[in-house]
């Protein structure tokens, strides 16, 4: 790949972590568009054309197709589509006037949803809190509940200067209520520009310091949390779940945020060391547990303030989803 085709590469790489992909779609985009910059056609229309011919093989992944054209539209290569752009939907939408009381049939809705949220779906009460003011909030503004008002409601969130996030988060849960009283609704979500920023996350350099200082330590658990925390890329409500067994076991399966199962892995030279480990201090159980029990994520987080602290590393970086990040940094 020559100097030209590199900046154009990490250009591409730049731009796919400003947009909202995920980890698993951006590094399949960044394998296919790598081939194709590493191969002798250009990268241009007719380099896509030849190259197709030349590894038709690769074609039968959709994907395949997806990124590239995705990268010669960001290198402005792409095809220009034909046609009249479509005015927006929400010009004409109007936003809704607060109400003065919410009815008595809107409250018991909105009590049994949540009865039934709480029943059958493994929230966190967190979760539970953005479902119960999300519907609140609709109908402070709307007595019935419909596919306009909803839009109208939407519309009146963006008229309030509320953030992309937040009104496809009360999106989400107008759909889940939606389903609940058996009258579905789908509305369409703002954008969210999602930038990629290294700036607050550990470097390797500041992550083996960490590393050293807590080896120095009298109770070595906390040099093992952090490597599994920062080699595993967990959630803290997932690493909370993590044993020594599963360490040496190689993997595990959780169920974690947004009730979904995802599996870790551990790596064999993280296994060696928890192997003698646990041999030399009988190890075993729950991994991050402390004096008093399994600690708390806010317990986790204080220690990490106070590690920082020692080892000399900016307190931006030093909180448990920092080390998420860092996982991700390392693994592209």
């Amino acid at each position: 790949m020559n100097e030209e085709k590199l900046k154009k590469f990490y250009g591409y790489i730049k731009h796919l972590y400003e947009l909202r992909v995920t980890y698993e779609k951006a590094g399949r985009h960044i394998k296919h568009v790598k081939e194709f910059l590493e191969s002798d056609c250009e990268p241009t229309k007719r380099g896509y054309l030849q190259y197709r011919k030349t590894h038709a093989d690769i074609f039968h992944e959709s994907l395949a197709c997806d990124a590239i054209l995705d990268f010669l539209s960001y290198v402005g290569q792409g095809w220009k589509r034909k046609g009249k752009k479509k005015e927006s939907s929400t010009d004409s939408v109007q936003p809704l006037e607060k109400l003065t009381t919410m009815s008595e049939k809107n409250k018991e809705l909105m009590g049994g949803f949540m009865n039934w949220l709480y029943e059958n779906c493994d929230y966190s009460l967190h979760t539970m809190r953005i479902y119960r003011d999300s519907i609140k909030g609709f109908f402070e503004y709307s007595s019935e509940f419909s596919v306009d008002n909803a839009r109208r409601y939407v519309k009146t969130l963006e008229n309030s200067g509320r953030s992309a996030t937040t009104i496809r988060m009360r999106i989400g849960c107008l759909e889940r209520f939606g389903k609940f009283i058996k009258k579905p609704i789908e509305l369409k979500k703002p954008k969210i520009q999602k930038t990629f920023d290294t700036e607050n996350v550990p470097t390797e350099i500041e992550y083996k310091r960490l590393l050293e200082y807590l080896q120095t330590k009298n109770n070595l658990d906390y040099y093992f949390w952090l490597k599994v925390i920062a080699s595993t890329g967990a959630r803290v409500s997932e690493f909370l779940q993590f044993t020594w067994e599963n360490v040496l076991e190689g993997e595990v399966t959780l169920k974690g945020k947004g009730n979904k199962y995802r599996r870790f892995f551990f790596s064999k030279k993280l296994q060696e060391e928890v192997r003698e480990y646990v041999r030399l201090y009988g190890k075993s159980g729950i991994i991050a547990t402390g004096r008093r029990g399994v600690i708390t994520s806010r317990g986790l987080a204080q220690l990490m303030m106070d590690w920082r602290k020692k080892a000399g590393v900016d307190k931006s970086k030093m909180h448990p989803h920092a080390f998420r990040h860092f996982f991700a940094k390392m693994y592209l």
